[in-house]
């Protein structure tokens, strides 16, 4: 600083000494300027404004007198960090134009555009350099769900309930699981990539425009240990040559849209059982999403049988309390990425079908599944060591918008939604800056009427027609008679339904007049379909024949290949509709 200050004077010390030989007549101003080092249009106009009569001073530094003081400045600041804590950040017109709004509110005298009735950039940029820790950047979209989701009553209860797990079990790390599913598809996403400069777009090639996805089970422990994964393929059946590159121990089921449900979560509880190994001695925990497939009765029952003790976090929180989805998916779905892309490279030509997704998870998986991230998982959640302060009050300060809490229902022991006053919660989030003065909370209240903080408490209320879900231990007493009660009542409703007039089925469902043809009988001449669009699909070939991409003779839907003439199921040969031949996997390849 020492250093600035010197040259300065010493600059100053040549402009004069500069203005002296030109007003002497000893040199001329261009002169002057190239000898001393001194700008030409400094000393020309300084020289105009002595000629003139009028006295220059070199070291009185002449400016813009700011708008703002730093009292106006500081409230301001700390108005732009709450909202941004609140996830409804300013964008640069927003504040350029509050600044407008604040200057005409409060008659400070502002060269501000009044046509456009917002500040100016200068204004902008110094705003920033006198106010570090600002800048522009671009936002991540959050959904309204879960900043709201994510609030302190909601997280108090499951830490909880996970206080109570721990207190009457005593689990251990290697006792304690968390389990989440992902999907991964035969389209991968894009990650950079280098190309030239000034190419409008550059491309890179995937498998199709829309892909086959595959749902992937994954499982960790405290302890670092990872389950071989579940894979759900949209089909009918699993052939072997599936798995072919599968992680060791891992398994694979057919359903029909490729999703998750409870029936599958059964399976899934039988998979998880096989390597936990819970005992009525030594029980496990396992903490999961509150998907409606974990919650149904056969999968509480199946858990309580073998010692599983399920815990659900709060619903739109796993961006915060889900482990797997803190440290594990998006390296994973990174590492499955490039395991694609180079897949891609090495086989030009080719598209990645659903046979190449289980070797590319186990390549990903074996990459990404350390006993590091398993870990460091738990710990930044505070599930394990339990820590229930591990979030800060700016992690609940998005969900203040709406200020409502949970509350004890005295006639089922659930939550209920309650407003709260926020002056008597006992964990208070953090106020704005309040500079000392009246000045400074009228300008506070200045700022907060032309750019309120969001709450939408009232509204919500009047607005909500269902309870909202919440953390609880899936495997209690309570919650299992809950389910059954539930059970109960759809069951009696379905008895006491009035019978339709129209003619229905043993089924339930509504008969139609159309002819419908019984399986087996309907057959087609293969020598007559040779030359159509093949398209056509029949109940049962001709001849005994075998699928050529599941190797089977099932009695299902057929359809000819355009190529080869050989026919497979249409449920293996999974082709839009929009389609008009088909040609298998095999003539695609040679």
């Amino acid at each position: 600083m020492k250093v600035k200050n010197k040259n300065t004077v010493q600059n100053k010390q040549k402009i004069k000494i500069a203005m002296n030989k030109v007003l002497s007549g000893e040199l001329s101003i261009r002169k002057a300027s190239e000898r001393y080092a001194v700008p030409k249009s400094t000393l020309f106009d300084n020289i105009k404004v002595i000629k003139q009569g009028g006295e220059v001073s070199l070291y009185s530094k002449k400016g813009f007198k700011k708008t703002f003081d730093e009292i106006y400045e500081m409230t301001l600041k700390e108005h732009v960090v709450n909202l941004s804590h609140r996830c409804m950040p300013l964008t640069k017109k927003e504040f350029q134009k509050l600044a407008f709004d604040l200057a005409e509110s409060l008659k400070i005298d502002h060269r501000f555009n009044k046509e456009k009735k917002m500040a100016g950039k200068h204004f902008y940029y110094d705003f920033i350099k006198r106010n570090p820790g600002l800048s522009l950047r671009t936002p991540e979209p959050t959904s309204l769900l879960r900043s709201v989701g994510f609030n302190r009553p909601q997280v108090k209860l499951f830490y909880d309930n996970l206080k109570s797990l721990y207190e009457k079990y005593n689990f251990e790390a290697s006792d304690i699981f968390n389990c989440d599913e992902t999907g991964v598809s035969t389209v991968h996403k894009q990650q950079k990539v280098l190309a030239v400069e000034g190419i409008r777009q550059v491309g890179n090639l995937t498998s199709a425009e829309r892909g086959k996805n595959v749902t992937v089970m994954f499982c960790m422990s405290a302890a670092g240990f990872f389950l071989p994964p579940y894979f759900i393929f949209p089909r009918q059946r699993i052939p072997e040559r599936l798995m072919i590159g599968a992680p060791p121990q891992s398994v694979a089921v057919a359903q029909s849209n490729g999703w998750m449900n409870g029936e599958l979560f059964v399976k899934w509880l039988q998979h998880f059982v096989k390597f936990s190994k819970p005992t009525a001695q030594k029980p496990v925990l396992l903490i999961l999403d509150g998907h409606c497939s974990h919650k149904e009765l056969a999968v509480i029952n199946f858990a309580k049988e073998n010692h599983v003790h399920m815990l659900s976090t709060p619903p739109h929180t796993t961006h915060k309390l889900q482990l797997l989805d803190r440290v594990f998916m998006k390296p994973f779905k990174n590492a499955y990425y490039e395991v694609c892309a180079l897949w891609m490279r090495a086989n030009a030509g080719v598209r990645i079908s659903e046979y190449e997704i289980v070797s590319f998870v186990a390549k990903s998986f074996n990459q990404v599944a350390r006993l590091q991230i398993a870990t460091s998982g738990f710990q930044c959640t505070g599930i394990y060591p339990y820590n229930p302060n591990i979030f800060t009050d700016l992690d609940f300060l998005p969900s203040e918008i709406t200020d409502i809490p949970v509350e004890n229902d005295p006639k089922t022991g659930n939550l209920l939604n309650l407003p709260i006053n926020p002056s008597t919660s006992s964990n208070k989030l953090p106020q704005p800056f309040q500079a000392p003065g009246p000045s400074a909370e009228k300008i506070k209240n200045c700022i907060e009427e032309l750019s309120p903080l969001p709450n939408a408490a009232a509204k919500r209320l009047t607005s909500r027609k269902r309870r909202s879900e919440k953390s609880a231990i899936l495997t209690s007493s309570s919650y299992k008679k809950t389910l059954e009660e539930k059970e109960n009542v759809k069951l009696e409703k379905s008895i006491k339904k009035p019978s339709s007039n129209k003619l229905q089925n043993s089924r339930g469902k509504k008969t139609t007049n159309k002819l419908e043809i019984p399986r087996g009988k309907k057959t087609y001449d293969r020598s007559k379909v040779k030359n159509s669009n093949c398209r056509l699909t029949v109940h049962n070939a001709k001849e005994k024949t075998a699928c050529v991409i599941c190797l089977e003779d099932n009695e299902e839907d057929w359809i000819q290949c355009c190529s080869c003439m050989e026919w497979a199921h249409e449920a293996c040969a999974d082709i839009p509709e929009t389609k008009q031949e088909y040609i298998c996997d095999r003539c695609t390849l040679f």
